[in-house]
């Protein structure tokens, strides 16, 4: 009977929707708890707040998208003037963390603007988007709209250059922003975070670590490293689209989408300066060298001594 068939026909279908569907919540709700585990808890970055100073102007300006940012204005004396330099702090950082260096960008001739990134620092808190330590579109909307606010204020200053100095996903932001943006002169980089981790490079060091004992080479720990090691190579393919389907769980929770800085960070053409410590423990040397080998042309590195995650600048003028 046809009739049978169109109803068994439906039947399955319909139960195939709803088990899809309640597979897809569990798995969305599985991550939504990762992703709110990850970022509601305390954040794997320092905070690192410097103190307010009086000596700068207030400033509030806006996104295209509607976002209420707060800033201070540096201003260095007219005729010293030669540009401006935008300040992108750190995750769960704020403004005033350009504190101490400003004083130097002055006497240098270069205005100071720092900003509090949406849901930091005095900035307008939004519940849609939760601040993350990767970077999104908001980011690079935020850093964009104060070049738009400093190309507006100097426009009629003749050669006026800006520049960006960012500090950890600062850091990553701005060079995805001198990417897509011409009006970035130079950028300047302190301890920047490649979100590509490296993983299979990270394995090959700790085995490499060990050559010399041989005997723990054959222990379960080395040899799961390894294994993980052998399989990361051979599954990256597949590795590359189960990260797009996690970026894009998390950015549905998390209200934002994130951008692939591997790709933007590729596109910039400015000159860039990468400041990093060799006692970095979020980002080696070797993966800031892999973080560069991307960029055409090449940054030039410094590796500061004795220096921690986002403390290089301050271990260098010390």
């Amino acid at each position: 009977n046809v009739s049978h068939y169109i109803i068994i026909t439906v039947l399955i279908c319909l139960s195939a929707f709803l088990l899809m569907r309640v597979m897809s919540r569990l798995c969305l709700l599985s991550y939504h708890a990762r992703s709110s585990q990850m970022f509601a808890s305390s954040p794997w970055l320092p905070v690192r707040n410097g103190l307010p100073r009086q000596d700068a102007e207030d400033v509030d300006f806006q996104t295209p998208d509607g976002a209420a940012l707060k800033g201070s204005y540096f201003a260095c004396p007219e005729d010293k003037r030669c540009g401006a330099i935008i300040y992108c702090h750190e995750f769960n950082g704020s403004r005033w963390g350009i504190s101490d260096q400003a004083d130097s960008l002055l006497a240098s001739g270069f205005d100071v603007f720092s900003f509090d990134m949406r849901n930091h620092g005095e900035s307008r808190f939004t519940h849609e988007a939760v601040p993350t330590p990767w970077v999104t579109k908001n980011d690079l909307a935020d850093v964009r709209a104060a070049i738009d606010y400093v190309t507006e204020r100097n426009k009629d200053v003749a050669n006026f250059k800006i520049g960006l100095f960012g500090i950890s996903k600062g850091a990553t932001v701005a060079a995805c922003v001198a990417g897509i943006d011409s009006r970035v002169s130079s950028v300047v980089l302190d301890s920047p975070a490649p979100e590509g981790r490296l993983f299979e490079r990270n394995c090959w060091t700790t085995l490499t670590k060990v050559r010399r004992r041989w005997g723990t080479v054959f222990s379960r720990k080395y040899a799961f490293l390894l294994v993980k090691a052998l399989l990361f190579t051979i599954a990256c393919p597949f590795l590359m689209l189960i990260t797009a389907w996690w970026r894009w769980i998390l950015g549905f929770w998390c209200g934002c989408r994130f951008v692939s800085t591997r790709l933007l960070v590729r596109l910039a053409r400015q000159p860039v300066f990468i400041i990093h410590g060799n006692q970095d423990d979020y980002c080696r040397v070797d993966q800031i060298h892999a973080f560069c080998y991307r960029m055409h042309p090449r940054p030039s590195v410094w590796v500061v001594s004795d220096s921690k995650h986002g403390k290089t600048a301050e271990c260098a003028g010390k």
